[in-house]
């Protein structure tokens, strides 16, 4: 199974630094597009319908959870991945699958991006029914 993921964060290091520890260690995600802002993503979003998106929480201008307000339905799953660690309360309630603290430790990418495809495949399981 492949899971086509977008990854947004204001910073090119962090965007580098996560694309690499997926290649390595989570073949699984093909990340079809970055973005450095919120207004970017919310293009990538709607060109590429992204099953899984990875989101940062602050960023100039317009914060990872003013991306999801953005859409009245969010059909894609999140990973927040970010520094704060102040703003995990609020992720639950946008229903994200994870919430991973920078720097990654790729033991807990793995286990999130593992919850994301078991989430995705019950989704689609459902939808055949």
């Amino acid at each position: 199974m492949t899971i086509k993921s977008i990854i947004v964060d204001d910073e090119k290091h962090g965007r580098e630094n996560l694309a690499g520890i997926l290649k390595q260690h989570c073949p699984e995600i093909a990340v079809v597009g970055e973005a450095n802002s919120v207004e970017l993503a919310i293009l990538l979003i709607q060109n590429f319908q992204p099953e899984l998106v990875f989101l940062d929480i602050e960023m100039p201008k317009a914060n990872g959870f003013e991306l999801l307000e953005h859409f009245k339905t969010i059909h894609f799953e999140v990973i927040f991945v970010t520094a704060f660690d102040n703003y995990a309360i609020r992720a639950i309630r946008f229903s994200a699958a994870d919430y991973i603290l920078k720097p990654i430790n790729y033991h807990d990418l793995i286990a999130a991006v593992t919850k994301v495809s078991t989430r995705i495949q019950l989704k689609e399981e459902n939808e055949r029914v």
